[in-house]
């Protein structure tokens, strides 16, 4: 992938994160998980991105979020990451490119927001919550809070170490976590139903494959693999219901009398 031509804004210092730089490689919008995500992102959450006015992604990564936002709601939303080779991956976007850390908490950002993402971010911070009281502070009173992450941690398995995640999260424990954040969960939605069979099979698979292969092995898809897996996203009907999936939104909001 070719670097961008956005400007990038420098806060805080680059650094490493706990995140494969090579999942990048794999990591296209019409990937079949990635494509998916997208569509349950617009599904439950189209009206909240449309009214929002300021918009931010932490830990956007190489920007597939911000570039769909753009291309799907013909948004603006900024990028934050410490992880500058993944920034500079970023095809040219409308929003602004910070590296940051948001434990500096920079007063130009703080309550800056009326809408943060934080989409598979979550589980390879240690501290979750000690991050989630850091990412608060830079949504407005009353800002909306994004959180995508993995789920089931009977589906963990040498592909999660390789990504850098420290967990996968059950419903109650995310729940915990967020109210342990002083925010309001206004609601939840699993999904990825479809596949809880195929990261079991995954689970076993790269128990016998080299750890220099696993992120290959365990989420790249092409070509005709990719086509069929995408098919699965037809079966995956019942995520409001929150029985069970492979990743979750939950959408909570920060309340307007709270000082963070």
């Amino acid at each position: 992938m070719n670097k961008s031509l956005n400007q990038i804004i420098y806060i805080s210092d680059p650094t490493n994160v706990s995140m494969a730089d090579e999942w990048y490689d794999h990591a296209t919008l019409d990937h079949f998980w990635v494509h998916h995500r997208n569509i349950i992102l617009k599904k439950y959450f189209s009206h909240l991105i449309e009214s929002s006015e300021r918009i931010g992604e932490i830990g956007c990564g190489n920007g597939l979020i911000l570039t769909y936002l753009a291309q799907a709601f013909h948004k603006a939303v900024d990028g934050i990451d410490l992880n500058l080779p993944a920034l500079q991956l970023c095809p040219t976007i409308p929003g602004s490119l910070y590296v940051y850390d948001i434990f500096q908490r920079d007063s130009k950002l703080c309550g800056k927001y009326d809408l943060l993402l934080l989409i598979d971010v979550l589980e390879h911070i240690d501290q979750d919550r000690e991050f989630l009281l850091a990412v608060c502070e830079h949504l407005k009173p009353g800002g909306f809070l994004i959180i995508g992450v993995p789920m089931r941690q009977s589906l963990f398995s040498a592909y999660d170490l390789a990504a850098g995640h420290c967990r996968r999260y059950s419903q109650s424990r995310l729940n915990s976590v967020v109210k342990a954040s002083g925010l309001q969960i206004i609601k939840s939605i699993q999904w990825g139903h479809a596949y809880i069979p195929l990261l079991f099979v995954r689970k076993l698979l790269l128990r016998f494959t080299k750890s220099e292969s696993t992120i290959s092995q365990g989420f790249a898809s092409t070509g005709i693999k990719n086509f069929l897996l995408s098919l699965l996203r037809y079966l995956d009907f019942v995520p409001a219901l929150n029985i069970t999936g492979t990743s979750s939104f939950l959408l909570a909001q920060k309340t307007i009398d709270e000082d963070y």
